[in-house]
């Protein structure tokens, strides 16, 4: 009876690992944004802001380019694991504005029409996620994420016209604010040929209001994965994300909506 009972979990334990055909995985490869938009504003601290600035409408900045990607997990065993990711997009535009910018800068200065603006957007994203797989059998695995989203945002303008009311002046205003903010998410995957091709989703979420800071975010990445041999494979997918940040350092206080979204492709290695 010992014996038999012995044997069936040893069987049942090595059936629950054999559906852990991955340890370790990396995705190498490149993110398509086809949609790059961001509200901004930078004034003075203490202060709510008023109007925001379209970046794209306002001072042509680009919104379609190509973003190196960075994906990945480690698993310590069937039902706990740590994934990553990384990614940085920056755009820039130059415009001789057609309407004013109010209400900008330290010392709330106006941009008038016709001057001369330059600008930047610079994004980096980092991601890191302890995940629970309360599900998970042969064909699918589901699971529960927790961690860290970290956003680092440099933001800069430089304008040469009249401002604030004199002629051939410059002003010259950035910011650079690291948000390291918790996530709570969902994981999803689903073998659709074995070994082969697999489906696979996640999502990401948070909200945080704390003393001079408030920010929300929400990301979803959907992707399709196609195994050539044990060990690699190539993917497609989508990912958006929409990202919402207010932030006082007790000298500028920044406004950022920004949404970012477009079409993945990479490189996978499994081991």
């Amino acid at each position: 009876m010992k014996n038999t009972i012995l044997l069936s979990l040893m069987l049942l334990t090595s059936t629950l690992f054999a559906e852990v055909q991955d340890k370790f995985k990396i995705n190498i490869g490149a993110m398509y944004v086809t949609n790059f938009e961001t509200e901004m504003q930078i004034g003075p601290s203490k202060r709510a802001l008023n109007a925001s600035i379209n970046t794209k409408d306002q001072l042509g900045m680009n919104y379609d380019t190509n973003v190196f990607r960075l994906d990945g997990y480690y698993r310590f065993n069937e039902k706990h694991s740590i994934d990553f990711s990384y990614f940085s997009v920056k755009s820039s535009g130059e415009r001789v504005i057609n309407q004013d910018i109010s209400d900008w800068g330290e010392n709330n200065d106006t941009i008038s029409a016709g001057a001369s603006v330059s600008s930047y957007f610079n994004m980096d994203i980092y991601k890191l996620n302890y995940v629970y797989s309360f599900y998970h059998n042969k064909d699918v695995e589901l699971g529960l994420s927790i961690g860290l989203h970290v956003t680092n945002l440099d933001v800069g303008l430089n304008a040469s016209g009249t401002i604030s009311g004199v002629a051939s002046d410059t002003l010259v205003s950035s910011s650079q604010l690291l948000a390291p903010l918790p996530v709570v998410g969902f994981r999803g995957e689903y073998t659709i040929i074995d070994k082969t091709l697999f489906a696979q989703y996640k999502a990401d979420y948070f909200y945080l209001h704390y003393d001079d800071f408030e920010g929300s975010f929400i990301s979803t990445t959907i992707n399709l994965e196609y195994r050539f041999l044990d060990n690699y494979g190539l993917g497609i997918g989508y990912n958006s994300n929409n990202l919402e940040l207010a932030a006082d350092n007790g000298n500028v206080r920044l406004d950022v909506k920004n949404s970012l979204s477009g079409a993945t492709a990479y490189f996978t290695y499994i081991y």
